[in-house]
């Protein structure tokens, strides 16, 4: 499924309107999006195992970001983008807390949940947002505010050419 320019525009207006920190950092940046919405954005680490892609929680005063921390910071990043583009672009599926273990929620009532976002349960549009919004971001994050690239840390490079090599024929 291709993205078309309608779906493109629509997500460089939402990244558009947000404020990215230079340099780039997760919490930072998550800190940011939750005093621009006027609604606290709390980050939830999932430990090894139990899965390698995130989830949103979304309350009636709070919303819970899940990401994966078995993977490289690189793919954790994307992982929790992907989750803030699900949040921007308020896609909602109101359905039970049984997307994430119980373990995970030992302080959120299933009454108090309104709708969980889970990889799996998306339409195809929206998983499509979801990763445009997320590449969008990463790639303004990487440029900074003077629009260069600036340094690559060393984490970062190695998951790039690892990335790479899975493109690579020869």
């Amino acid at each position: 499924m291709a993205v078309d320019r309608s779906m493109w525009r629509r997500c460089q207006r939402i990244v558009d309107r947000l404020s990215i920190p230079t340099p780039f950092e997760p919490g930072r940046f998550v800190d940011a999006l939750a005093r621009q919405r006027d609604r606290p954005v709390e980050l939830v680490p999932m430990p090894g195992g139990v899965s390698q892609c995130g989830a949103l929680v979304a309350t009636d005063h709070v919303d819970y970001l899940f990401y994966a921390t078995s993977t490289t910071r690189l793919h954790r990043e994307h992982i929790l983008l992907h989750e803030v583009g699900h949040l921007l672009c308020g896609h909602v599926d109101d359905r039970s807390l049984t997307a994430l273990p119980p373990a995970l929620l030992p302080n959120l009532s299933v009454d108090l949940v309104r709708r969980v976002l889970g990889r799996s349960d998306y339409s195809a549009v929206q998983e499509q947002e979801a990763e445009l919004i997320a590449s969008i971001i990463a790639q303004r994050a990487r440029r900074g505010p003077t629009g260069g690239t600036g340094p690559v840390d060393p984490e970062m490079a190695d998951g790039l050419a690892r990335l790479g090599s899975i493109f690579d024929t020869g």
